[in-house]
């Protein structure tokens, strides 16, 4: 599971109903198991999110059969919603994925 920091205007947002409301506007067959929000969409069999009060955290499950056109396309969906859920473009994720592996 990967874990994503979340900036602080948007923890409120992911609180309660907030992430399943976020992933609804992305992925498909959204479900609640337990504390985790599980949805599919394009090339990812299974999504499965939840966010601690702290950091979200996501792990996913791709077909390595999907055309790269349905690849793509899902990459840039996906990353629409770890934007809109953590307030962190791709480009800040990584330099701050960078800063924390670093020490």
């Amino acid at each position: 599971m990967r874990d994503y920091p979340v900036k602080r205007g948007f923890k409120k947002k992911l609180e309660g109903s907030g992430l399943r409301q976020t992933m609804e506007e992305y992925f498909e067959n959204v479900r609640e198991s337990g504390e985790e929000i599980h949805a599919s969409y394009g090339a990812m069999h299974s999504i499965k999110a939840k966010y601690d009060g702290k950091r979200l955290w996501v792990e996913t499950e791709t077909d390595p059969k999907a055309s790269d056109e349905l690849a793509l396309d899902t990459i840039r969906n996906y990353n629409k919603f770890l934007e809109k859920a953590t307030g962190y473009n791709a480009k800040e994720r990584k330099k701050l994925a960078n800063k924390e592996a670093k020490g």
